[in-house]
């Protein structure tokens, strides 16, 4: 087995080499040599041989050099939500559009279930908002009650309530019919008759409805009214009843719709 040189046995060796060659001719040289950088170097050369695994310092002078690289950021992902610029209206219900907030106002239009339209104005002290018309050019007002409005509807200007029409006449009812109810008091005789009468309405501008028997008015009713029952207590046998139905507003009646009945 061959013996392991010790370290410092190969370090003298080299001191004793280094010394030599420094005194050529046998001179003394007045250059020191540099012992100590000499050994350092060498005792850290042999020190890696013995421990491969050990990392050595940065020889002196030397300036160490340090990347320092900054952990990977994630992008943050934005989600934006836009807002429509232009206010748009729906409805819950199918909603009338009129000229004004009223039903004095002419009826010009209507939002349908399903439907939008833009929004171009609002009332606040009406409820109304106004907008462009979904059936014909320019606007109508509608009513708020129904409904919904996406956007930014802050800049919208408010509208100032139109002056009130002058109505037209309304339109008359339509498809009259009465169902009568005999009860015989005297069989024969007289009858407690019970008129019921039903009709379809067309106008859009009413006030309300009155109904006539026999020419003299029996009951003003309000408007969209289309059934009223009268009670006539001790009606002859057959005697005839003209009942009449017209609707009415601030400028006048419609024509009268009529209808006839008798006991039994």
């Amino acid at each position: 087995m061959t013996a392991r040189k010790s370290p410092f046995t190969a370090l003298a060796v080299l001191l004793s080499a280094l010394l030599a060659c420094n005194v050529p001719g046998g001179q003394v040289s007045n250059q020191q040599p540099d012992l100590a950088g000499t050994i350092t170097a060498q005792a850290q050369a042999l020190a890696l041989q013995e421990t491969p695994n050990v990392v050595l310092p940065p020889p002196p002078g030397a300036t160490a050099t340090f990347t320092n690289t900054p952990p990977a950021t994630e992008t943050p992902t934005m989600t934006l939500t836009l807002t429509p610029s232009v206010p748009m209206v729906s409805v819950s219900q199918d909603t009338n559009c009129r000229t004004g907030p009223a039903k004095i106002y002419d009826y010009v239009g209507a939002l349908l279930i399903g439907e939008t339209a833009e929004v171009v104005g609002k009332n606040t002290s009406e409820g109304y908002w106004i907008i462009k018309n979904p059936d014909s050019s320019g606007t109508c007002w509608l009513w708020g009650y129904y409904a919904t409005v996406s956007g930014n509807t802050a800049n919208l200007p408010e509208y100032d309530v139109p002056a009130t029409p002058t109505p037209g006449i309304p339109n008359p009812p339509k498809n009259l019919e009465v169902t009568k109810v005999c009860v015989p008091i005297v069989p024969g005789v007289t009858y407690q008759l019970t008129a019921i009468l039903q009709w379809q309405e067309q106008a859009t501008n009413e006030d309300g409805y009155k109904v006539y028997r026999d020419g003299a008015l029996i009951a003003s009713l309000p408007p969209d009214t289309v059934t009223h029952s009268d009670l006539f207590p001790a009606a002859p046998a057959g005697l005839v009843f003209t009942y009449g139905v017209e609707s009415f507003n601030s400028t006048g009646a419609s024509a009268r719709k009529t209808i006839t009945t008798f006991c039994p």
